[in-house]
């Protein structure tokens, strides 16, 4: 007769993809409920400082009620101490029956080892399932993807055609190693948008987003190195990602500390941190800066960063003809969110003798709009109170 052994299934993915996976379980077996960890071992903490009481009548030490069906989401590792991470293996034990089946949402390095071992040993039955990434490889697709970001994100049509060209050839390739794009150029023309606007149209709109320019203090450090299991760190997320495509806005920002978690998460398929790993296989990621040239970019980052980018893509400064474009699509903006009290006329006519025909991006020209228009209006607010007095 077969020995009764636990059953673990470590699904590694989005939250989204857990969900899923752990939902049709629960249906296909017609179980209604399951038994959560952080419950769990609120209850089991409980049991143990009842039974600990001096004086306690034997009859009321119960034995702690074991479940046979335990869920492990990744955010019940947060809700236990530090120290209780140490013991993680152990303590899913004395929550569970020795036949349990244990369902676990990304493992710490700490857990996924001592469940390795134990398989070895034949102590447990382990399965791993793993959600998979995938970019569209049908053209049309793409074709369509160029023509709506080119039409939304105005003058930049030849790095937008050279980011969706690097992405159809990472399509048609078995690339494992991440591929590393920098945009650059000025701030506010068009880098951060287009970004967005490819994760909306040939990645469902799953991206993983990080502003750099906000990793400034201890905590980031905490986040970044993942050196405690009770916070959430970059591999913790990375785990998490629902796409394989990544972002980290305004790389010119992060301090040169922070540098060698980035060669570790550039170079290889698979990433750690202090806690977490994560399999990073045909990772698409995408960083942006202010820098003008390569050449400032070597000086500044250093060439340990700067050859490990795969590709550069330069965002030009406006032309006239696209200082226009913008002006005008910021006038229809506020024209049809203000249509009662204005046209875009009217703004136009305020604004243009104001907007340079060059050295304008898009924060500038949207500053310079909302400034006209905030006064039209409070004008027309002075003229009503002087007809009304």
């Amino acid at each position: 007769m077969e020995e009764e052994c636990r059953s673990y299934m470590i699904i590694i993915g989005s939250s989204e993809y857990f969900s899923t996976k752990v939902d049709a379980i629960l249906n296909e077996r017609q179980i209604t409920y399951a038994d959560n960890f952080a419950q769990m071992v609120q209850e089991h903490d409980d049991w143990r400082k009842r039974i600990s009481i001096e004086g306690l009548p034997q009859t009321e030490k119960r034995e702690f009620d074991k479940t046979n069906f335990l869920i492990i989401r990744n955010s019940g590792y947060h809700s236990i101490v530090e120290t209780a991470h140490d013991r993680l293996g152990a303590l899913i034990e004395d929550l569970t029956t020795d036949d349990a089946e244990v369902f676990i949402h990304n493992p710490t390095k700490l857990l996924e080892d001592y469940l390795l071992k134990q398989q070895v040993r034949n102590k447990i039955r382990l399965v791993f399932d793993r959600e998979t990434y995938s970019l569209s490889n049908n053209f049309n697709v793409f074709k369509e993807g160029l023509h709506t970001i080119s039409s939304a994100i105005v003058g930049q049509e030849n790095a937008i055609n050279e980011v969706v060209r690097s992405l159809w050839y990472l399509s048609r390739v078995q690339r494992k190693k991440p591929f590393i794009v920098m945009l650059y150029g000025s701030s506010s023309i068009g880098k951060t948008e287009t970004i967005r606007a490819v994760s909306k149209h040939l990645f469902g709109g799953k991206v993983f987003e990080k502003h750099l320019s906000m990793f400034q203090t201890v905590s980031s450090e905490y986040y970044l190195f993942g050196n405690q299991p009770n916070r959430t760190s970059i591999g913790f997320e990375l785990l998490e990602r629902e796409s394989n495509l990544v972002f980290f806005d305004e790389f010119d920002k992060l301090h040169n500390y922070f540098y060698p978690i980035f060669y570790t998460l550039f170079d290889n398929t698979l990433f750690q941190d202090a806690t977490y790993r994560a399999d990073i296989s045909g990772l698409v990621v995408f960083l942006t800066s202010n820098y003008r040239n390569e050449e400032e970019m070597q000086k500044h980052l250093g060439l340990p960063i700067f050859y490990r980018v795969d590709k550069f893509i330069r965002f030009d400064d406006f032309t006239a003809d696209a200082i226009y474009k913008v002006t005008d699509m910021e006038i229809s903006h506020y024209a049809k969110e203000n249509e009662e009290e204005l046209c875009a006329e009217v703004i136009y006519k305020r604004v243009s003798p104001k907007i340079n025909a060059n050295g304008e991006n898009a924060r500038t020209i949207k500053n310079k709009v909302q400034q006209e228009v905030e006064q039209i209006l409070f004008e027309n607010a002075i003229m009503r109170s002087e007809l009304d007095g």
